[in-house]
């Protein structure tokens, strides 16, 4: 049972007294429902659900968990595997309620609330020929994804999600309701894009939009582990023929019809298929085992890798028509974890990073459904920004791998997460910018702040920008009421 006190749980509801938030609580009907998390691993009995309509009621939520120091998680889309959207014993201020999407073509600016998901953003710009850089999932939080960084498939011509911020909406821990921007608030503003979750509840972005009016070229190739040298040959190409408008994330995943795993390829190019097509040739000429690639309509290409789960308490909320798989089926237990590999990579390694997944899925049949990507988004717009001009740390010449585990068995939890974190780490010290003989960078940390667990620390994470973000979280959050992601610690005063 959680050990909210029933106090306190009145007591909110009498400062919530004559707002639309709902309140669910622990025998409540619809209570198991609404603590549902993305990961089953994540599951935790939580004192209040708090789904709110607006940043008035946000703030009360969060003035109320400060003053009476209750655990509080802010719940966005939903989909940490880490539990950083929920809160055992505590408060979950759910913002499943504040999806408005408003665009202004003119200026090109779309307006999101804290608890739209890329879905509804990239639908909505689309109807106005603009485009945001966003996830490359359409199915998670925006909020979420762009506090911490924000890479997508518009990344190499316009940077990351958080460079393309111009303002946002923050409820502070003591209930102040806020706009941060370059002109109001720098230094908060300078914080959230990176380490957003961290300073307070997003309930509203601005983002700056781009014209997207074509088509794109985009889809999936399934070639067998024969074709693993091909495709690392066009990857270690990738960047010398890039203009910033193609993407291409490669690795492995098990399809049902097979016993091994097979080489999963993800394509994107932003112009007509007949120069996709040029450009990929090198790829589509070696025989994918299936070719799902073609031209789709922007507002389509952020679904092109969407899971086959989604969190069921979003079916209703929707402001946009979006239908959802598998009748919004819950999934499994999940694990979403990182590293970082520098080009070229050398083929022996990566056919050892093969054999090592592949081994895992077949020793675990459970997670067949799961699947290792290295993620080759052209970089140079990111190293534009200086690493000091946000908070954000992970920008340099190197790229991005993610890792989702999926498995059922609470009992395999521990074993699972373990060989992850083993497998990510090699990737890391043999491929990354860790490797023997390589020249570090000046910039970049090598670690995506989204794609991190609790295990890496978070001097790790941000590197030099940890100082400053420490003595930003004692100006505008002393009493770490928003602790659920990487927990930046307020440096201590000096006794003397």
């Amino acid at each position: 049972m959680p050990f909210l006190p029933l106090s306190q749980v009145r007591s909110l509801r009498n400062e919530l007294d004559g707002t639309n938030a709902e309140i669910s609580t622990w025998g409540c009907e619809g209570y198991g429902d609404n603590i549902k998390q993305w990961s089953d691993s994540c599951d935790e009995d939580v004192g209040a659900v708090i789904r709110v309509t607006s940043a008035h009621e946000a703030a009360i939520v969060v003035k109320f968990v400060t003053c009476h120091q209750i655990p509080l998680a802010v719940r966005g889309g939903g989909y940490s595997t880490s539990g950083s959207s929920t809160a055992r014993g505590g408060i979950v201020l759910d913002l499943a309620k504040l999806r408005k999407v408003q665009v202004d073509p003119v200026s090109r600016v779309v307006t999101a609330e804290g608890g739209a998901l890329w879905a509804d953003i990239d639908v909505a710009a689309a109807q106005h020929g603009l485009a945001v850089v966003g996830s490359t999932l359409s199915h998670i939080g925006a909020a979420g994804a762009t506090l911490g960084g924000g890479y997508g498939w518009l990344t190499g011509q316009y940077g990351l999600a958080i460079d393309n911020l111009l303002w946002a909406k923050v409820v502070l821990a003591d209930g102040r309701v806020v706009i941060a921007s370059e002109d109001h608030y720098p230094d908060l503003f300078w914080a959230i894009r990176g380490a957003g979750q961290e300073f307070g509840v997003a309930v509203e972005l601005g983002f700056r939009a781009h014209p997207q009016r074509n088509s794109v070229y985009a889809g999936t190739l399934l070639f067998s582990h024969d074709n693993l040298s091909a495709v690392v040959d066009f990857a270690n190409h990738f960047e010398t023929i890039t203009d910033g408008k193609q993407g291409l994330w490669f690795g492995s995943t098990m399809v049902p019809s097979m016993t091994q795993c097979c080489i999963l390829v993800v394509v994107f190019y932003n112009g007509d298929q007949e120069a996709a097509e040029r450009f990929f040739a090198p790829l589509l000429s070696a025989g994918p085992l299936v070719n799902g690639a073609g031209m789709i309509p922007y507002d389509s290409l952020n679904g092109i890798l969407n899971t086959t789960d989604t969190l069921n308490r979003r079916g209703s909320d929707t402001e946009v028509n979006i239908s959802y798989p598998l009748e919004n089926a819950m999934g499994p237990r999940k694990s979403m974890r990182g590293s970082n590999v520098t080009l070229p990579l050398d083929l022996n390694f990566v056919q050892s990073v093969y054999d090592e997944f592949n081994g895992v899925l077949t020793d675990y049949p459970q997670t067949r459904d799961s699947r290792l990507l290295v993620e080759l988004l052209p970089n140079a717009q990111i190293q534009k920004t200086p690493l000091n001009a946000t908070a954000f740390a992970n920008r340099g010449p190197y790229y991005n791998v993610s890792c989702l585990f999926r498995w059922y068995d609470p009992g395999l939890d521990e074993r699972i997460r373990s060989l992850q974190a083993s497998l990510l780490e090699r990737i890391a010290l043999e491929a990354g910018i860790k490797k023997p003989g390589h020249s570090r960078p000046t910039q970049g940390t090598g670690i995506y702040a989204n794609y991190a667990g609790h295990e890496v620390s978070t001097e790790t994470i941000f590197g030099l920008n940890y100082p400053r973000l420490q003595e930003l979280k004692k100006k505008f959050d002393p009493h770490n009421t928003f602790n659920k992601w990487h927990r930046i610690r307020v440096p201590q005063s000096d006794p003397r």
